[in-house]
């Protein structure tokens, strides 16, 4: 199990691969592997979706995806 930390300046939920995954700014558990992430609530964000790979992450040190 890897676990990321997904950013937003205000709590929007995760989506991971489609699916509703938790909320922005918390530690999240994820398979490891690449995955879509995205965001609900209005498209005011860039870019609208991304694909990581997630691999060697802790959840002390979870890996950041970031949205503006």
């Amino acid at each position: 199990m890897e676990f990321v930390m997904v950013r937003f300046r205000e709590s929007r939920t995760v989506v991971i691969d489609g699916n509703d995954a938790g909320p922005t700014n918390e530690t999240l558990r994820v398979p490891g592997g690449d995955h879509t992430f995205s965001l609900t609530g209005l498209a005011d964000f860039i870019p609208p979706e991304q694909t990581v790979k997630i691999e060697n992450t802790t959840q002390v040190k979870p890996q950041e995806v970031n949205f503006a």
